[in-house]
């Protein structure tokens, strides 16, 4: 897996709701289910141009939780 930021996943949008959806689901386990339903897994095509190779929805949801935990959901 190579490395990338949140902008190369999401657009700007995206990351206002990913953003929103962490304040809603931060500490309850669904967070990285939603985003990846409701984010991810519709933009998935252009997810992997944007990432040059396949990936896994479910990863990337783990990835950006991961990120906007470290950012204290900002």
């Amino acid at each position: 897996m190579k490395e990338f930021t949140i902008t190369d996943l999401l657009t700007d949008q995206e990351i206002k709701r990913a953003r929103q959806m962490y304040r809603r689901f931060k500490d309850t386990g669904r967070f990285a289910a939603e985003v990846s339903k409701q984010l991810i897994e519709p933009n998935m095509e252009r997810i992997n141009r944007r990432l040059g190779q396949e990936n896994d929805p479910m990863f990337l949801a783990y990835a950006v939780e991961y990120i906007l935990s470290q950012a204290g959901g900002e």
